[in-house]
Formats: structure tokens, sequence, C-alpha cells
């Protein structure tokens, strides 16, 4: 990649607070930088992402993209990208990678230990003014060596791993070829899921992973075994399965980051379920969410203007 000594034209489509706004544009002065939202129209909006050399952001609608065939990089501020599988622009494309791993492991820690220790249970007695006390005390489990299965061996796996040995939980992981995992091929956890006390989604939105845990796998839970999912909401092949699987107590409850529609309408079963967390795909989120995001930027583009290979290019058409 040659060094570019030209001003660039850089279209924002991140949902950037003010003090992100100015730190780019302080430390930007040569560069022309446009944010989405402060252009007053859709029109407006698709004309200036069209001149853009760089764009940072995940634009839609993806025709939009498809149309952006002046874009040299595109920096996407997620870590997934299937949203724009088969699209076909001229641009390097990066992503945020592992950037929400540790999050995203913590909220679904966050999620098992609420129903392990009843905080969801506690917070709807606070709400209601009732007092239970000593009789809620036997139905309390512990997370302290669990069996884990999780789905994937990337960033928010490990990061489950490293969090969960504390617990001293005996981890599987489940991978096509990953070496830190041992469960390599459906066979291989089907025969493993009986056995396990909690089975986390931490897998990306492919081909291969849609639909993979199947209503066979959720008939091989035990009844007192937990789902978790920060992955992608397509993981479950049938989400009715699910549904009645813990409404009917076959299984012990789930935490759920990402479904299979969202936003989850209004009078969707998912809302009643008992013993299920629904974190509203919100497990990436933090404080400093926004301000990593705007460093990582700035420090890709300096790759960029030097000529220099970017952190994390993914491509589009593989999913990876």
């Amino acid at each position: 990649m040659a060094k570019r000594e030209t001003a660039m034209i850089i279209y924002i489509d991140t949902p950037f607070k003010e003090e992100q706004k100015t730190l780019l544009r302080s430390t930007l002065k040569a560069d022309e930088l446009i944010f989405k939202d402060e252009l007053p129209s859709d029109d407006e909006r698709l004309s200036s992402l069209l001149k853009a050399d760089i764009l940072l952001g995940n634009p839609k609608p993806v025709d939009w993209l498809q149309q952006a065939q002046n874009l040299k990089w595109l920096q996407l501020y997620s870590t997934g990208f299937e949203y724009y599988s088969g699209v076909k622009i001229p641009a390097v494309v990066t992503n945020m990678k592992a950037y929400y791993a540790q999050p995203c492991a913590e909220t679904i820690v966050a999620g098992i230990m609420a129903l392990y220790r009843g905080i969801d249970k506690y917070d709807t007695l606070k709400s209601q003014g009732r007092w239970v006390g000593y009789q809620a005390r036997e139905k309390l489990q512990l997370l302290f060596q669990k069996k884990v299965i999780i789905l994937g061996a990337g960033g928010i796996a490990k990061h489950l791993g490293n969090i969960l040995s504390g617990f001293d939980c005996g981890v599987t992981f489940f991978a096509r070829s990953a070496g830190e995992a041992t469960l390599h091929t459906i066979e291989d956890l089907e025969k493993a899921i009986p056995d396990a006390d909690i089975i986390i989604g931490t897998l990306p939105g492919t081909k291969e992973t849609a639909g993979l845990f199947t209503t066979a796998m959720i008939n091989k839970m035990n009844a007192d075994a937990l789902f978790c999912n920060i992955g992608r909401g397509n993981l479950v092949e049938d989400e009715a399965v699910l549904i009645d699987a813990l409404i009917t107590g076959k299984i012990g409850g789930a935490v759920l980051d990402v479904t299979a529609r969202e936003p989850i309408p209004e009078g969707h079963p998912l809302w009643d379920c008992p013993n299920t967390i629904l974190t509203q795909h919100s497990g990436g989120g933090s404080t400093t969410e926004y301000d990593g995001i705007a460093a990582f930027f700035l420090e890709n583009l300096e790759r960029f203007k030097q000529g220099n290979r970017l952190k994390n290019v993914v491509d589009l058409a593989k999913g990876y």
C-alpha cells in the first residue's frame, strides 16, 4: 500500500458523541470529516458517502455501500459484518475483531450469575415490595465447578474461558479446527451436551453457523442446564423450540443477548419466558465503547496513510 500524502474525505456513520467528534476533528485537521448525524437528509448522506475516500461505520441500507465505488477503506465499528455479505467494493475492509470480547464475556457471566443467585427474582420482589427471605436460599445455585461448553474459540470464547477459570469451571470449546477446541464435529457436540450445565454460543453469523444449535441439541440438554447466546441469533435452528423448552421447564434457563428477531416485538413469547435474561444485544457495551472505536480508527488511519497493512482486515465475501 503506497504512502498517502493528500487530505482524505472521511464519512463517519458511527453514533459518536461530541467528545469523540472533538478528538477526531482536532487530530485530523487536514482531512475533511463528514458526520452522518449532522447532515439533514438522506440525499446529502448518500452523496457524502459516495465521494468519501474512507468510511468509518456500518452504513445502511446495504445498496448505499454497494454504490460506494470511490472508497479506499471501510472501517466497521462492529465485529460482525454478515449484514454486508456479498457486497463488492474496491475498499479494504476492517472490523473491530475482539474489541467487544471482554464486555460480551462479562455480560454472559453476569446473566448466569443473576439466574443462579436469584438476582432476577429478587429484583421482581423488590418492585412488588415483597420479602421472602430464608425460603429462597435453597433454590440458589453456584457457578463454581459447573461444566461449560462454549460454542466457538474466538475472542469472546477465550475471555469467557479466563473468567470461568476463576470459578473452577470445566470449560470445553467447540470449533471446527481451533487448537483450543476438543469438540470438532456436530457428533462430538451432541455427545457432550447431556453432561453440560451451561452451553454458551459465541459464534459469528456465517452460513456454517446458522442453525448450528439444533432442535435435537436442545432436546439433549439436561433439565437444569442453561443456554446462553452472545454471538448471533440465527445460531438456534428453531427459536420456538427453545422457547417451549424454557416455558415447560425442559431446561433450566437462558441468557440471550441475541435473538432471531431484533428488536423483539411486543407480545413475543420471549418476553414472558421464565428464568430468562434478555440483554437486548447490548452485551458489547461499556462507558468507553466509542472512545475505543475512535482511538482504534486513528491508529488504523495512521497505518493507512503510511501505506502499512491495516489491522483487522476482513473479507466480506468469505465472512471472516
